[in-house]
């Protein structure tokens, strides 16, 4: 759900100033709800469009705001930049052969995510490690643990959005600067697709000397189902 997290009064404008939405990733929209002056807003973003720029991620489509009896505000051409991500806690989610447009640059399950679908039950020892598995452990002696390395993945992804319209989106808040959190808990097919297409893109991004082309083209195609 996407909430107000602090009422400070804006100095410029005298309206609420909202800093902080968080949303959940349903199909390829960002949604949730924000309460503002007794009333509650749900709350889209839609992005359509995603570029590299200044070695980051960068979202742009359509936010709207909507109170039922109303008519639903919206700006296009909203941006949202990625400024830091959360890792996903929890068994590495499968990999499988993605949209059918992207099957030029999607990847399938890896060898360690597929043995991952196919263990026991995790010993209380070392999360991550299951009681007929014996141990695994990195170039440096450490044991590997779920959702690290090869099978790590994005869980949150932290926006900044670009400056928006108050009025023309017809909700009384500053939203002037507003960061938005986007939970990334797939519970449809599209969704579980682009948590990994995001986990790529900020994979490339991580690692200088990875080419991004790739993941980006994917996500892409992705963001336009």
């Amino acid at each position: 759900m996407l909430i107000e997290q602090q009422t400070q009064l804006s100095s410029r404008s005298g309206q609420t100033k909202l800093h902080t939405l968080h949303a959940v990733l349903r199909g390829r929209v960002f949604d949730g709800k924000v309460e503002a002056r007794g009333k509650t807003y749900s709350v889209v973003f839609l992005p359509n469009q995603a570029t590299i720029v200044d070695h980051r991620l960068v979202l742009t489509g359509r936010l709207s705001f909507s109170v039922p009896g109303q008519a639903t505000g919206y700006v296009d051409g909203v941006s949202a930049t990625l400024m830091a991500t959360q890792g996903g806690v929890g068994v590495s989610p499968v990999r499988r052969q993605l949209l059918a447009g992207t099957a030029q640059t999607a990847q399938t399950a890896t060898s360690d995510q597929k043995l991952e679908q196919e263990k026991g039950p995790e010993t209380d020892l070392q999360p991550g490690l299951h009681s007929f598995e014996p141990p695994n452990y990195d170039d440096l002696g450490r044991p590997k643990v779920e959702a690290t390395g090869s099978l790590a993945y994005v869980g949150v992804l932290y926006f900044k959005l670009s400056p928006l319209d108050s009025k023309a989106l017809g909700i009384p808040l500053d939203l002037s600067d507003v960061q938005l959190g986007a939970r990334l808990a797939p519970t449809d097919d599209l969704a579980r697709d682009l948590q990994l297409l995001f986990s790529d893109v900020v994979l490339a991004l991580e690692n200088k000397t990875d080419d991004t082309s790739p993941a980006l083209a994917a996500l892409n195609i992705a963001l336009r189902v």
